[in-house]
């Protein structure tokens, strides 16, 4: 991480040339139309197509914006072709005592980039969470999302004498049966561990992820203790009752958390929300809400070019933009780059495909683009103007900080990727929360023998959805 260099140093100027990756030794002999095309002029059905750029000294033509004039000089290949909503924005930043500045050079963000944002509050620190699965409960969500590890019991139904597996809900008799029971650990359906005892298994659920809610239920426990101080003569019965939330994981299973599980959690905004313990995807800010609007990224991928990035975004308009992922082809490491259709340049195609398809740097392109052309149109980029030379734009909290934050941090090793490189990862863009029971390492789900599973009706604690 970068935290004690200078402003003007974090903001990243345009890659030379040779950054791009060494160029083949030998460039094939490539022959081109004629005529010019437009970048306009393609659609899905043209594509994938190889094209160089038109450039004409003195023609008046505009100069190709710096982020595209990079691919210039070289032949490249159009993939495919997108049409959506992109959020033009810049990073907020602040040094640990000084005041929050809007810099850097212009962001694009896609409404289809798949991280979760947070509105900024007045004070600039972080937004408001439910503490505990109980007030998540209370508050009656359709989704939430978990910005911690936590732990959830996956209850397995009985099976009857010929195989068939029974509905568990609202029953009295044990779940499981067995005579003897042996805790194993197997692997999930979602490929994480699963602790079995008892008829249920224990479930980690990472952080970064959303569960859908089923409701409240409460689950009546039978647990046995030996009497007598020496010898152990007879067996006590004792029950107890535990709350849970039922959700759905992403695999499609249900799963019970407890009440009790502490953490960081969110609501999963939808139309008619209205409440600030809520998080965002890119979509639903720029269709739902009106710009400019400060966001904090919450969890995603890190733009995909090294500039400063804090999480911490004003998104200042939107524009419904179509647009062509290419790739170079002559590059030892071949990148990625996306050009706007409305681009004022003219491009000549190839003509013949046998002059270059066995070349081996092509049939990479090929490859990277067949890999990575559609989640590389997902991801936060830099504008094609690449404008360095914007202003450092003050802004000033409306409240003063409840709390100290050191979660503006900027994220320095991100580079162009390329078929020798793992797909981006996601980080989340926030200090470690040491107020938080880290739930993965709480007391059991269960205890005993789960004699009865029955859905319960909680009191509502305040409204999150409006009444429109």
């Amino acid at each position: 991480m970068a935290e004690n260099e200078e402003i003007g140093d974090l903001i990243s100027t345009p890659p030379e040339n040779d950054e791009l990756g060494d160029l083949v030794s030998t460039p094939p002999s490539i022959d081109w139309t004629e005529s010019v095309t437009s970048f306009n002029s393609f659609d899905e059905s043209s594509l994938p197509q190889v094209a160089t750029f038109q450039i004409s000294e003195g023609s008046g033509q505009p100069a190709l914006p710096p982020g595209i004039a990079l691919y210039s000089a070289q032949p490249v290949l159009f993939h495919t072709r997108t049409r959506k909503s992109h959020a033009r924005a810049r990073t907020i930043y602040h040094d640990q005592e000084g005041p929050y500045f809007e810099v850097g050079q212009t962001l694009d963000i896609p409404d289809d980039f798949q991280g979760w944002f947070e509105m900024v509050p007045p004070d600039f620190g972080r937004g408001q969470v439910f503490r505990t699965i109980g007030q998540l409960a209370e508050a009656g969500p359709r989704k939430f999302f978990t910005r911690t590890d936590i732990r959830a019991l996956l209850i397995h139904p009985k099976e009857d004498e010929n195989g068939n597996k029974e509905d568990d809900n609202d029953t009295s008799e044990p779940i499981d049966k067995r005579s003897s029971v042996a805790s194993t650990t197997s692997a999930g359906k979602n490929g994480e561990g699963e602790k079995r005892d008892e008829g249920y298994s224990e479930r980690k659920i990472p952080a970064g992820r959303v569960l859908e809610v089923k409701g409240s239920f409460a689950a009546r426990w039978q647990t046995t203790t030996q009497s007598g101080l020496i010898k152990k003569k007879s067996k006590q019965y004792s029950t107890i009752e535990v709350p849970y939330m039922k959700c759905v994981d992403v695999d499609g299973t249900d799963v019970l958390i407890p009440f009790t599980t502490k953490g960081r959690f969110s609501v999963v905004y939808e139309k008619g929300i209205k409440d600030s313990r809520t998080v965002y995807r890119m979509k639903d800010i720029l269709s739902d809400l009106q710009l400019p609007v400060k966001v904090r990224m919450v969890y995603g991928k890190a733009p995909v070019v090294p500039c400063i990035f804090t999480g911490v975004l004003v998104l200042k308009s939107k524009v419904v933009e179509d647009t062509i992922i290419a790739s170079t082809i002559l590059n030892k490491r071949n990148v990625l780059f996306e050009i706007p259709v409305s681009t004022k340049c003219d491009v000549r195609t190839a003509v013949d495909e046998e002059q270059y398809e066995t070349l081996r740097t092509y049939i990479d392109a090929k490859m990277l683009g067949k890999k990575y052309a559609v989640p590389f149109g997902t991801l936060i980029k830099l504008s094609p103007e690449l404008d360095t030379d914007q202003a450092m734009i003050q802004h000033i909290p409306t409240e003063k900080l409840k709390s100290r934050d050191e979660s503006l941090q900027t994220l320095d090793m991100i580079t162009n990727f390329s078929l020798t490189d793992e797909e981006p990862r996601d980080y989340f863009m926030e200090s470690s929360d040491t107020e938080s029971v880290q739930s993965a390492d709480a007391s059991p789900l269960g205890a005993g023998q789960m004699m009865e599973l029955r859905e319960i009706e909680l009191p509502r604690v305040g409204q999150i959805y409006s009444d429109a």
